[in-house]
């Protein structure tokens, strides 16, 4: 109960007021790099399921990625475009995912927790 807690606080303190008094949607514009290509802005929209589910809808130039799937611990598993995939935080706000066949790889962040900046 304590851990779950912990985990739902730490996401509260990345996600801005006004997105949480609009319910469990929120929608912003972050950094995101698709196959380790250039940086770039990407609209994200997250969608927050009572279960503890997902979906990350990340949108830009050339980019157009869905995340569907849960996070335990920093470690995020579940599908990138349907297929069956992987994440982890490399810090808050900073977070890479990869298909299980390694064909895809995304990355994204908020431009205060680029790599290297906690």
């Amino acid at each position: 109960m304590r851990i779950t807690l912990f985990v739902a606080l730490a996401v509260a303190a990345l996600i801005p007021a006004s997105v949480v008094a609009q319910g469990n949607s929120a929608r912003e514009t972050v950094r995101c790099s698709l196959n380790d290509g250039p940086e770039r802005a990407c609209l994200f929209t997250d969608q927050a399921g009572r279960n503890g589910a997902h979906r990350m809808t990340f949108t830009g130039p050339g980019i157009r990625v869905i995340f569907v799937g849960r996070a335990n611990s920093g470690w995020w598993s579940g599908q990138l475009n349907g297929k069956t995939a992987m994440g982890f935080e490399r810090n808050r706000g900073n977070t890479v995912f990869s298909t299980a066949d390694l064909g895809t790889r995304f990355a994204w962040w908020y431009p205060s927790n680029a790599h290297g900046s906690y």
